[in-house]
């Protein structure tokens, strides 16, 4: 399988480029493109604009899915090319309208697999699996240009959000976020990773203590 990816990236941000072309070099599952996004003179906005673009390019192009990838992205150490098929595989199984690589926050995680978490609502959009059911939903909603956060705007849309186990995706911090100002704080991105993973590692245990009764 081929899966159409749409990388984020100004041409200003020559570091991040060169950074997650190293991420996808010889993953040749993933058809990489470089994007550049909507122009707008709010960040968020602009972001929301260029998801919703690249949605309804899908669309016209049929695509059975496509990633949405931030310039941002890492691969975890978990990542291996048969663990994110078969989790793609089981995402779509279960009639997922977007799975998740990893999150920075997330709202009622609950376990469905060993390997898939539902979210309620999450933050992070570096690497964010859209399937062709979810399509018109973005195209059609009616989103508020002065609120609009592209994460936050999928968890209102979808009851069908779903994020790896283990997660196969983090943010590398830049020093700088066009979006968020709070992920200018050293440290701060890679934190808030680690925490949501630990939440869910501590979810994943106790699911199997109580199954092993």
């Amino acid at each position: 399988m081929n899966i159409e990816t749409y990388i984020l990236n100004m041409p200003q941000r020559l570091e991040r480029k060169v950074s997650v072309l190293q991420e996808f070099e010889e993953k040749t599952c993933f058809s990489v493109r470089f994007v550049m996004p909507v122009q707008h003179v709010s960040p968020r906005l602009s972001h929301w604009l260029t998801f919703l673009a690249l949605t309804k390019e899908a669309k016209t192009r049929d695509l059975k899915c496509f990633l949405f990838c931030e310039d941002d992205h890492i691969f975890t150490a978990d990542y291996n090319i048969q663990f994110f098929m078969e989790t793609l595989e089981e995402a779509k199984s279960v009639e997922a309208d977007v799975l998740l690589g990893g999150v920075s926050y997330m709202k009622t995680p609950i376990q469905v697999s060993p390997h898939l978490f539902w979210l309620e609502a999450f933050n992070g959009t570096q690497f964010v699996v859209v399937f062709r059911k979810f399509y018109d939903n973005i195209i059609s909603c009616n989103y508020d240009k002065d609120t609009v956060v592209t994460d936050f705007e999928i968890s209102k849309l979808s009851d069908n959000i779903f994020v790896t186990y283990p997660f196969l995706s983090v943010q590398k911090e830049f020093g700088y976020s066009d979006i968020t100002s709070f992920n200018n704080q050293e440290g701060y991105v890679s934190r808030l990773f680690e925490g949501t993973s630990k939440g869910l590692h501590i979810l994943y245990k106790v699911k199997n203590f109580y199954h092993e009764l």
